[in-house]
């Protein structure tokens, strides 16, 4: 389906870069940006980072590595998975690099030693929000700098509208040069507002950062608390602060302390996802019953009345072959159990386990290991009602209400000048920018738009 861009004639001057010159940069930029960047699996959780060499060091965040010499997994666009050991860290500027421990070469990108970036200049981020997932790359999302050299908790912070979300944490922010200009670091409480670690200020401590150096404190994980707000959360971030609420209690150095251990507990908090509400319109998907540690064939938990809870598996099984087949990588084990089907699973306990799916409707759930996130939110800075600070007040209903607001004045007919509406536009820019799909005005004449009950001359710029 193509898509038309034009302007409202009684509007100013384009950007230098008109939408069809950056639409072609863009697209010859993005495979050589999604292959630069990869994925970051330790300790059961997962992050993202982008390879600065061909010899396989990869810049990412330091919240990501949290120490030197700390052993991990990186994946590769092209699905391989290599081992890696994270050098120099510095947590007083987020930055942090690793050596991926595999011969080369490797696809890289090139990063920028000083700040040749400014406000208004177009960027792209990667990264693999959520977590790494099974044959989907990398995704791109564009957008523009904001505040270029803000002090945000880190140094000299890039704020940009380049959504980052959870698992984004170390990906790369790329100039339209495709040069390596931030790091994703920050993910705050609105998708509006995207912090990341400019190139400089990790290239300032680059021969101690290869020393394995590490310098200041690491940052308190509020990066992954970004998702609490997000859609598929929404309701489970209600009821988990409910939760908080009811089961804290207060410290004299204003703490929130939980009194239940039993909420730390991922297999309990698994139970509580189990129970939220299917969402009705998704397809409907195989099941067989147990989840795995985020990149590993462990067993975390076992859903109830599952196929895997009516057999012999238990939580802290690993998987060793499927179907009598050793799998060399998880992700292998992944492809197999997504096509569905009888499978036969041997464990490390010597035994096999046959399984037949249920066809299920499908469940919103968190993208990363629950116990990753019951972690971060264990001991947190309360506020005056005594519920932790670093959980967004701000969730995805008051967003929603934001873009409602703006969308009343943003969509607006199109018509022929003789009071008939053939398509509606949407508005993308404050000086009358719009876009809408090409086919149902291609042989229009007198196009106009109807802004506040008048009509005005539209001029198509591209299609």
């Amino acid at each position: 389906m193509k898509t038309l861009l034009f302007f409202l004639s009684f509007t100013g001057t384009v950007f230098s870069q008109t939408p069809k010159d950056l639409d072609r940069i863009v697209r010859k930029l993005v495979p050589d940006l999604v292959d630069a960047t990869v994925a970051i699996m330790i300790n059961g959780g997962s992050g993202s980072g982008v390879i600065v060499s061909p010899e396989g060091l990869v810049i990412t965040a330091a919240h990501v590595t949290s120490d030197p010499k700390k052993q991990m997994k990186v994946l590769l666009s092209d699905g391989r998975e290599l081992p890696a050991t994270s050098l120099g860290v510095d947590h007083e500027t987020d930055g942090a690099l690793l050596q991926i421990n595999a011969p080369g070469p490797f696809p890289y990108r090139p990063y920028v030693e000083t700040k040749t970036y400014k406000v208004n200049d177009w960027v792209i981020a990667t990264g693999h929000p959520g977590g790494p997932v099974v044959g989907r790359p990398a995704p791109v999302r564009l957008g523009r700098i904001s505040e270029a050299g803000t002090k945000s908790g880190f140094s000299d912070a890039i704020t940009t509208s380049a959504m980052v979300i959870s698992g984004d944490s170390g990906g790369p922010l790329y100039n339209l040069k495709g040069e390596v200009i931030g790091i994703n670091s920050n993910i705050s409480g609105s998708w509006r507002i995207n912090k990341h670690v400019p190139l400089p200020s990790i290239v300032a401590r680059w021969d101690a950062l290869i020393a394995g150096e590490a310098f200041g404190r690491p940052m308190q994980p509020q990066q992954e608390l970004g998702d609490l707000f997000n859609e598929p959360y929404a309701k489970l971030r209600e009821r988990f602060e409910d939760a908080l609420s009811k089961h804290s209690k207060d410290d004299p150095d204003g703490m929130a302390l939980l009194k239940k251990p039993r909420l730390l507990d991922p297999h309990h908090m698994q139970k509580f996802l189990d129970r939220w509400e299917p969402d009705p319109e998704a397809p409907k998907s195989p099941q067989y019953g147990f989840q795995l540690e985020s990149r590993a064939p462990r067993i975390t938990s076992i859903i109830p009345n599952s196929p895997a809870d009516k057999s012999e598996l238990v939580p802290g099984d690993v998987i060793t072959a499927i179907n009598g087949q050793p799998f060399p990588r998880t992700t292998d084990l992944a492809l197999v159990l997504q096509k569905g089907g009888k499978v036969s699973l041997t464990i490390n306990r010597g035994k096999i386990v046959d399984l037949t799916p249920m066809e299920v409707i499908a469940r919103k759930h968190f993208p990363q290991p629950v116990a990753g996130v019951i972690d971060m939110i264990v001991i947190e800075t309360a506020d005056d009602n005594n519920r932790p600070e670093q959980i967004p007040e701000k969730n995805f209903t008051g967003d929603l209400e934001f873009i409602r607001k703006r969308f009343e004045n943003s969509i607006i007919p199109l018509g022929n000048g003789r009071g008939r509406t053939l398509v509606s536009a949407t508005v993308i820019h404050e000086i009358g920018q719009l876009i809408t799909k090409a086919s149902e005005i291609a042989d229009v004449e007198n196009l106009s738009a109807t802004v506040n009950g008048q009509n005005y001359p539209v001029t198509i710029m591209a299609v």
